[in-house]
């Protein structure tokens, strides 16, 4: 026979605190006498939050003077190094928002089901004893969000951190005098499963679950012969159970590989989770999840309770300039080096570049990785050791322009499109540029558009700016175009479709063969020249080109 006691339990990492409740008076007169509301630790202030999300590696000048070999060592801890930025402090209040505004619509001591059908067990009196709804139990008005944005910006480290500023499970035995044992579970991060299957995200569940409280789910509900609606729903019954303060899915991109209609299963349900138990869904992806959720956006328009995030990379300004600052406080080459410091150019290369104008290592670290925070970490870590290793002891721009070189040999070309805004090879690769995010915006209500927050480079995108501005109307019922109507033909996105306008004439007066009138030129204008077998794809998913076979009977 088989000892669950001795059971082994899998490693979790996204792992929180559990505690013993502590009730406290809360921020607001709403949340009083709700013991889910009262045992949440209190709102921090914005310089709380810093300093509570903030984390450098422990440093002391005397590490300079350590063998190479121990520097090393050092060097590697600037991976585990968190600078809380704006868009930490915003992150933070959405998701201290979100749990609050969930719980408090579902006080436990408003239900009195167990009491009533004792009562009714006893007197057999339907009418008497039926349970009769407190005054302030309204309808659930709990709502998640999603988080899209370009790979390697942090989205899943931040996250993480923000969530470990809140207990994960809080044990409640007692409140105010009251019997109320309960574990109370305010959030749970999981990855989608690698093929979007939602049997793989119940066993994530479950496993999570299992761990931080000592239970036995997974072996309970994860037979072999257990359908999806009924693991989904044993799911939803443990997630109210243990009333679930927030549920963050990370990866949603995954769901794009989905078979059988199984991406639209897992969307719904998500809803369901908050429209019946009001638990706050947050969806976490790159660009590439934009597709999933604009696909399904009639499903999904309760994920902008607290507005919808497009997460790009960060633009050259002051944030990234604070960045910088606290990432080359850790330094161990013997040398001491600023982010100020100029490129130096020697004289051969100078003569050969009399107009260049010398670079900042904080414009020069840009450059090299365009604001991608992961790459900048790393970047700025190799220079390290390549410094060391090579005997200058210290980070110059020529070593930072090397290491990005040699080590981010796969990334090249990407971030060159980047530098250079090659839309064209930037679609290439759909978790890095948002080919999607215009056709997002298009199905969002414009209430939706306003909650919407743009963080990042894409913020200045004028094709972005355009898509969020309403389309106005003229007073004889006529549309406005847009700035994005008004745009070239070269600017203009090729989902734009038969809206594509292409009667702008150039200044000489002179009409070019790109502005030929006319739908199928406009369904072919975004294509690479002389690409025949791409514009007979284009025109044949158009529905201009048929099969022959249709019209033979």
């Amino acid at each position: 026979m088989k000892n669950n006691n001795h059971m082994t339990r899998p490693f979790v990492v996204n792992r929180g605190k559990v505690v013993r409740a502590v009730y406290r008076k809360p921020e607001i007169a709403d949340h009083e006498g709700n013991p889910l509301e009262e045992a949440l630790p209190p709102m921090l202030t914005t310089d709380q939050l810093i300093l509570r999300l903030k984390h450098f590696p422990t440093y002391n000048e005397a590490h300079r003077k350590k063998p190479k070999e121990i520097r090393y060592l050092h060097v590697q801890n600037g991976t585990r190094c968190f600078i809380p930025l704006d868009i930490h402090m915003d992150l933070y209040r959405r998701f201290t928002n979100l749990i609050h505004v969930g719980y408090a619509g579902r006080n436990p001591m408003t239900y009195h089901l167990r009491a009533t059908a004792k009562s009714k067990a006893d007197t057999f009196d339907q009418y008497n004893d039926q349970y009769d709804p407190a005054e302030d139990r309204l309808s659930s008005t709990a709502a998640g969000f999603n988080i899209a944005g370009i790979s390697g910006i942090g989205k899943s480290f931040s996250i993480d951190r923000i969530l470990g500023l809140f207990p994960q499970v809080i044990i409640h035995n007692n409140y105010k005098g009251q019997d109320f044992t309960q574990s109370q579970v305010v959030w749970i991060k999981i990855d989608c499963p690698f093929d979007g299957n939602p049997r793989g995200l119940c066993n994530s569940f479950f496993t999570t679950m299992d761990v931080i409280l000592g239970t036995n789910f997974c072996e309970n509900f994860m037979k072999p012969r257990r359908i999806q609606a009924e693991l989904l729903s044993d799911l939803r019954n443990v997630a109210g159970n243990h009333f679930l303060g927030v549920l963050v899915i990370d990866e949603i991109q995954r769901l794009s590989l989905t078979k059988s209609g199984g991406g639209d299963v897992l969307l719904n349900f998500f809803v369901q989770l908050v429209n019946e138990l009001g638990v706050p869904v947050v969806l976490v992806g790159t660009y590439k999840a934009l597709a999933v959720l604009s696909a399904e956006f009639s499903q999904m328009r309760r994920g902008t309770g607290q507005g919808d995030l497009i997460w790009d990379r960060m633009p050259k300004d002051k944030q990234w300039e604070m960045f910088v600052r606290a990432l080359f406080r850790a330094q161990y080459t013997k040398k001491s080096f600023s982010p100020d410091d100029l490129e130096q150019l020697s004289k051969e290369e100078q003569a050969k570049q009399p107009s260049y104008v010398a670079q900042r290592l904080s414009d020069v670290l840009y450059e090299e990785t365009q604001g991608i925070t992961d790459l900048a970490v790393k970047v700025y870590m190799f220079a390290q050791e390549r410094a060391i290793d090579t005997g200058k002891e210290i980070v110059t721009a020529k070593i930072i322009r090397s290491v990005a070189k040699d080590k981010f040999g796969m990334l090249r070309d990407v971030l060159l499109a980047l530098k250079y805004g090659d839309k064209r090879a930037l679609e290439r690769w759909d978790d890095v540029y948002p080919t999607a995010l215009k056709d997002y915006l298009a199905l969002l209500p414009q209430e939706a558009k306003e909650n919407l927050q743009v963080e990042g480079k894409a913020s200045s995108s004028p094709e972005i700016e355009a898509s969020l501005n309403e389309v106005s109307t003229t007073k004889a019922g006529q549309k406005k175009p847009t700035e994005l109507e008004q745009s070239p033909p070269e600017e203009s996105s090729a989902s734009q479709g038969d809206k594509v306008h292409t009667t702008r004439k150039p200044r000489n007066g002179k009409a070019s063969k790109a502005q030929a009138k006319g739908v199928l030129p406009s369904i072919i204008a975004q294509l690479e020249a002389k690409d025949d077998q791409a514009a007979y794809e284009a025109l044949k998913q158009a529905g201009y080109i048929r099969s022959s076979s249709e019209f033979i009977s």
